[in-house]
């Protein structure tokens, strides 16, 4: 989904979002102010719209606000439900402003979609220690369930990781953007370098 402007991209993804992959609100239900509450509290003010240019969610994301769970549903929650509401099979949904977030995005799709494509960036990943990173996303709200995937798309972006990129994780990255490419290719998506 491609957004207009990062404002309207962050404020229709939130709830969803972070009751997918927060730390503090992962599979919790929780209103709009609590979140905004947290939020503030946590990182000093609440600059969530500016601070998130990219989301991504499996469709089984969705089902708990389908469901009824989060109620009353935002009027954008409600548009964005609706975009969705009759699609048969299990499907992934990419949302950004710009196309800069897109190759991190489109890896988090991958991983979540895709058994082979995980499988490979696990057995790579799992030769090299990426704790400083882990630590850092951990900080940022993310769920320890979810910190393997953003490791990896982290390092498949091009720009540069939460904490920067150890010089010990760039033959990680290196592997992980072949693995990437070649995966990709095969799914029809351009390669980072067009996108």
């Amino acid at each position: 989904m491609q957004f207009d402007s990062q404002y309207e991209l962050a404020a229709t993804f939130l709830r969803i979002q972070e009751h997918y992959e927060s730390r503090r609100f992962r599979n919790r239900v929780f209103t709009l102010e609590q979140y905004m509450d947290w939020y503030a509290a946590t990182f000093g003010a609440f600059t969530y719209y500016e601070d998130w240019t990219g989301f991504n969610v499996p469709s089984a994301a969705l089902a708990p606000f389908y469901e009824g769970t989060f109620d009353p549903l935002l009027e954008k929650e409600k548009r964005f439900l609706q975009l969705f509401k009759d699609e048969p099979a299990r499907f992934y949904v990419i949302g950004v402003a710009s196309n800069d977030d897109l190759t991190h995005e489109i890896a988090h799709a991958l991983f979540s979609m895709r058994p082979r494509y995980r499988k490979a960036v696990l057995e790579s990943m799992r030769r090299y220690d990426t704790t400083s990173i882990s630590r850092k996303l951990a900080e940022q709200g993310y769920h320890r369930r979810v910190l393997e995937d953003e490791i990896h798309a982290y390092l498949v972006d091009p720009g540069t990781p939460p904490g920067g990129l150890p010089q010990r994780l760039r033959p990680l990255r290196r592997t992980l953007r072949r693995i990437f490419d070649d995966h990709a290719q095969l799914n029809g998506i351009p390669n980072r370098e067009a996108m």
